[in-house]
Order: structure tokens, then sequence, then C-alpha cells
């Protein structure tokens, strides 16, 4: 009986599998936007047992277990984490579909060698097994990051934050590069902003609901200034569950998608900042997936002489950030854009197990792409493509 996580898993076909094992496999990963703690990595931390790893910080299974029914307490609140992993092992079963019951799969096989699918029957087993390795060396933080060969991490930060933690990391031996970049503030301060450059810091990010805002404009014209670039995250609605947010934080994993964006509004604040000369290099991340061809036409609304791809329809994010969602965002970019200047996966995460995302994206990519050339719409020699796509163009964007 083939094991579920194989080598071939989600490529169906001859192309895709060569695509994959050839071009995507090996190749470092660069994640540009997460929310990984920098202290957990400069104190190159052990974790007491896999729910501490792998469950208390993630929204993503938090949603899935309140939409299963389970009780908060089992979720957020005073259970065990013997009880909390319990409760996730049981809902496990019920995410068939949702990008959830892949994800699970694969951490499990890449960061702990278990091929078992988790579920209450082997909970116990799978249990004593993670907890049996995040009891030795080779399972702190650091190693995690390490095995899952992860180049650059790009930590998601307030401007006021204490960055001794990625000071502590530069200055390491840690062959990770991880750099900070600050997210929403009232206002940019040159000072903090220094602060970040001087450890590295190559983008920003802002979650946006309008564009009129004379702060954004304000940030957007120190990141074009220093060379950075600029990350809008737009389209989630976060005020719904007011006793969620009570008990679980503005982070509790209970937003949902919201209104299309106002393309108009988005237009004029990028055209404000190029009539200036200081529209820096942009990603655009839309929540809502009717925006995704109007995003996609809109990476051809503003260009710079030798710069390719200056705006960019991010990849597929949060609610989208499954095999269908990462398709979909593949059709548009491809159809209206450049799928060539695309700069690929991003975890958006809390956890460290959530690297192997990237496997993810790059086995639906060469599956996407297999699907294309089995259908003639497509040459077969796409390797160079699978490579920018899945790890070139973003390196090449950090530089």
């Amino acid at each position: 009986m083939t094991a579920f996580i194989h080598d071939d898993f989600l490529l169906k076909t001859a192309v895709a599998r060569r695509l994959y094992h050839e071009h995507a496999a090996g190749l470092p990963i660069v994640d540009y936007h997460n929310h990984l703690d920098p202290h957990a990595l400069a104190e190159d931390r052990a974790f007491a047992n896999i729910t501490q790893l792998w469950i208390a910080t993630d929204p993503y299974k938090h949603r899935a277990m309140r939409i299963a029914g389970v009780p908060e307490r089992l979720i957020t609140g005073d259970a065990t984490d013997r009880e909390k992993f319990d409760a996730w092992a049981a809902t496990v079963p019920l995410t068939l579909g949702n990008p959830l019951f892949h994800w699970t799969a694969l951490e499990l096989k890449r960061c702990f060698d278990i091929g078992e699918l988790l579920s209450p029957e082997t909970a116990a087993c799978i249990w004593e097994q993670c907890n049996e390795k995040l009891r030795t060396k080779a399972f702190t933080a650091r190693q995690l990051i390490a095995r899952a060969n992860v180049e650059v991490l790009c930590t998601s930060d307030r401007l006021t934050d204490d960055l001794a933690a990625h000071a502590k990391l530069a200055q390491s031996d840690f062959k990770t590069r991880v750099l900070p970049s600050p997210r929403d503030a009232e206002a940019p301060d040159a000072a903090r902003l220094d602060a970040f450059a001087r450890l590295g810091c190559r983008l920003a990010d802002h979650a946006v609901n309008t564009f009129d805002s004379e702060a954004l404009t304000a940030f957007a014209r120190e990141y074009a200034r220093r060379g950075w670039i600029l990350q809008l995250h737009f389209g989630a609605q976060r005020e719904t569950s007011t006793r969620l947010r009570q008990l679980a934080g503005p982070a509790g994993g209970y937003a949902t998608i919201g209104n299309a964006c106002d393309i108009p509004a988005l237009c004029q604040f990028l055209d404000g900042l190029e009539r200036e000369g200081c529209l820096p290099r942009t990603i655009l991340y839309p929540l809502n997936p009717a925006d995704y061809a109007a995003i996609a036409t809109l990476t051809g609304s503003f260009a710079a002489d030798g710069v390719r791809g200056k705006i960019q329809f991010g990849p597929a994010w949060w609610y989208n950030d499954h095999a269908l969602g990462i398709r979909q965002q593949l059709d548009a970019l491809a159809s209206y854009g450049l799928l060539a200047t695309f700069i690929g996966m991003t975890t958006d995460s809390r956890s460290l197990l959530s690297m192997v995302r990237h496997e993810y994206f790059r086995r639906v990519l060469c599956d996407w792409l297999g699907d294309k050339v089995e259908t003639g719409e497509l040459p077969a020699d796409l390797g160079p493509l699978v490579r920018a796509i899945s790890y070139g163009n973003a390196m090449q964007w950090m530089a």
C-alpha cells in the first residue's frame, strides 16, 4: 500500500514529476513574510511537547477546531497540552478537502518522519514519537528551520519592537538569514527604520482596508528611498465575533474574507507615489479571489525601466493558499501578467513547521504546469521557469 505522503504526492503527470524532482525539490526556501517568533530562533528554543510547537500558536488549526465544535477550553483555554493535542487529532480526519489535511501529513512526514495520518487512533503513538524527538538537540527551533533548507526568513515585527533577538541572530553562526520587517504603525519613525535597516531589512508589510491613509503614503515614500519592498495585504474582514476576539485575541483565526478591493483607490495611491518618483517595488496580496483578474492586470499598470515585475501579484494568501486557490492565482497571473516574473510562495505563518508549505506550493505549481504541457498549451522545457518561481525571483528581489 502506497503511503499517503510519497515522492509523487500531488504530481499527476510525468511532466509534473520531472519538473518537481529535477528542478524544484532541492531548492532553498526564501520566505519573505511570516509571523515566526524571532526570540524562539535567537534562543534556539526547545519545545516541551508537540502541542507547544505545533498547535498552541496556529490560528489555522484553531479555526478548524471551532468549526468542528471543539470547546474553546481545548483550543486556547486551560486544558492540558495533551488534551489539546487529542482535540486536534480528532479534528484532522474532518479536514478532508482542506489544505490542513495535507499540511498536517506533510509536517509529520518531513519534520518527524512519521508517515501515519493523525487521528484519534494514532494520536497516542504520534504524541510519544514527536515528544521523544523534541527532547533531543536535533529538534530545537533553529534545527527545524535548518533542516527545512531555509535560506532567508523575513519576520513581521512591530516598528516599536525590541530588535535584540534579530541582533543576536545576526551575530550568531545560524546560516539562515533572519531579517526583520516592520508592519503597521501610526507614522514612520526614521530612527526605528534605520534600526531595521542595520539588521538587513528589505521588506515591510501593511494590512490595509483603505488606500487613502497619509501614514501609508509616508511609509511608502520611506521604503522607496531605502530601496525596500512594500507588501500590502487587503481584503480581510477582521471584525467578526466579539466573543472570540475576547477569548483568543486579535489573531485568533476568526477573520473572514471581506469585500473586493477598491481598485480606483489603489490605483490613485500607486499613481500618486509614482508621480512623486517614490513608488517602491510593491507586492499586492488580495484576500478576495474576486480581485485576482484586476490585480493581475494592475501589475502592468506601473513599471520602471530595467525593473522586472515592479508591481507583483503576491501568492495565494491566507484562505487561498490551498491547491485550488494557488491554481486560480497562477491562472490569473499567467493570463493577465507575466508568470516568469512571479516571486513565488510565502507562508504567512506562526508555525516553525509551516515551511513545508513551500513544498506544497512547488508541487501544485509543477502539477499545474504539467497539465498545460500535457494539453499542448506550454512547451516541455519549463525547468528554468520552475526554478525562478520557486526560488530565483524571490532571491533576486532580496538582493
